[in-house]
This record gives structure tokens, sequence and C-alpha cells, in this order.
């Protein structure tokens, strides 16, 4: 796994060291990096990162997935409002730290144009299959003609022109 902090990044709490601040920071952005693969949300980072960015907990790490990592779509909303959060906190009582190092990181890797283009991807595809679904369903074979304006020529003139305020 590739390593983007280190502990000296970080300042150490009374719960938590600086080692294990950049250990979560570096199983996320590798989680985020290796496309969210379910095997690689491990109940550690599902514990803090409930914990980061203002989430709240679900009833628990599968809950947690189906709300953020189901779909590009959700994806993409995970990593605009991780990109989004403020990060309040003194970082000797929060991960406040670590959240600012990972939207520094998540920037620079551009990650929320790759997310966000996956999930705009996906949504084409599901409204195009569903066009075809529809198209399927309600265009047997028939074609309904439709009625065609006359030629300017054949059009009737009226009669008198009608005043334009009355």
């Amino acid at each position: 796994m590739y390593t983007f902090f280190t502990a000296s990044e970080f300042v150490p709490t009374k719960w938590s060291t600086a080692d294990e601040k950049a250990a979560f920071g570096n199983a996320l952005l590798h989680f985020m990096l290796t496309g969210f693969l379910a095997g690689r949300f491990t109940e550690k980072l599902y514990t803090r990162l409930s914990m980061c960015f203002g989430h709240i907990a679900c009833f628990d790490r599968n809950g947690f997935s189906e709300v953020w990592f189901d779909s590009p779509e959700s994806i993409a909303s995970f990593v605009n409002h991780l990109m989004q959060w403020p990060c309040h906190g003194d970082a000797g009582y929060t991960f406040s730290d670590v959240e600012r190092a990972i939207q520094r990181e998540a920037a620079r890797l551009n990650l929320v144009a790759k997310v966000n283009e996956a999930a705009a991807s996906s949504t084409l595809q599901r409204e195009l299959d569903l066009l075809t679904a529809l198209e399927n369903k309600y265009r047997t074979g028939t074609v309904i003609p439709m009625p065609h304006p006359p030629n300017p020529a054949e059009r009737e003139e009226p009669t008198e022109q009608l005043p334009l305020i009355a």
C-alpha cells in the first residue's frame, strides 16, 4: 500500500497516536483509489470514518456502505461531501488535521472530477437503458403519422388585422 502520510504530519490526541492518524489517512485514500472495493472497507476503517467528515454512524458497516458506496452516484456524493466538509476541531482532540490532509491529497489526485465523471456516465447509461425499455414497451412498430403544418402558400390569411393593444 502506498504511503501518503507519515505520523510526523499529525498531532496525537489523548486517544489516538499520530501513527494511528496517519494509518487512517493512508487506509482511506487507498480504499478510495482502489475503487471503493467492499473488501477493503474494513471494520477498523468504518469505525474511524464514521466519526470523521461529519458522518454519523449508520447502524453498521454494511449500512454505511449501502449509503455511500453502493453506486457511482453515491460514491460521487461521498467524495463531494468529504471535500466540502469544513474540518472542525482542534487536531489535539479530533482527526481534523487528517481530514484536511485527505482533502488536500484528494484534490491533488483530482478525485472529485473522476468520481463525478463516473457518476454522470452511470446515470447516462441507466437513462438510455430506461429509454430503450420504454420505447420497446410503447412503440410497437407502428408509426403514428403526425400532421404537418400547411405550406406558407396554403395558409389562410386573416380577414382583418387584430389590434396590438385592445
